[in-house]
C-alpha cells in the first residue's frame, strides 16, 4: 500500500479561461498559471531579484509560449510553497513573460506551474470543482 500526503487547493479562472493559483516562493506571495502543456516552470524574469532570486542566463532559448525565442535563464527556487506545504528541489526557468500578462486580468502573473511538477506529484486539476489537487509519497514509503 502506498502512503501519500495529499493536499488540495482552491485555483481562481480568469476571464481568459486560465487557471491561477497563489503560492509563495522564498516567503513571496505569487501568482502562478497553471500550464500542463509548458515543459518547464518559468518565473517571469521582471520578479525573480525581488524574489531573492540569482539568474545565469543558458545558452539555449526557450521557444514556444506564442513567440519565436525567449533568452531562458537558470534559476534556483530555495522555497516553493503551496497551500502552506514547501516543496524542495522545485526545478524553474526565467524567462520574459510580459506577453501572458492579460492572463491574470486585475493581477500580476509572476510564472508559470509547468507540466514537471503535475508529473512529479501526480497533481489532478479537477475543473468541476476549481481544486488542484497533489499527491506526495511519505518519507520511508516510497
Amino acid at each position: 500500500m502506498e502512503l501519500v500526503k495529499t493536499t488540495s487547493l482552491k485555483f481562481d479562472v480568469t476571464e481568459t479561461g486560465h487557471q491561477i493559483i497563489q503560492a509563495k516562493i522564498n516567503g513571496h506571495k505569487v501568482n502562478l498559471i497553471l500550464d500542463t502543456a509548458a515543459g518547464a516552470s518559468v518565473l517571469d524574469r521582471a520578479c525573480i531579484e525581488k524574489l531573492g532570486i540569482q539568474e545565469k542566463l543558458s545558452e539555449e532559448n526557450a521557444a514556444g509560449l506564442g513567440t519565436a525565442d525567449h533568452e531562458m535563464g537558470l534559476i534556483d527556487v530555495l522555497k516553493f510553497e503551496l497551500a502552506g506545504h514547501l516543496y524542495e528541489s522545485t526545478e524553474f526557468v526565467s524567462l520574459n513573460l510580459d506577453h501572458v500578462q492579460v492572463a491574470g486580468g486585475d493581477n500580476i502573473i509572476h510564472g508559470l506551474l509547468g507540466s514537471p511538477f503535475f508529473r512529479k506529484y501526480q497533481a489532478l486539476l479537477d475543473f468541476g470543482t476549481d481544486k488542484l489537487t497533489i499527491r506526495e509519497p511519505l518519507a520511508g514509503c516510497e
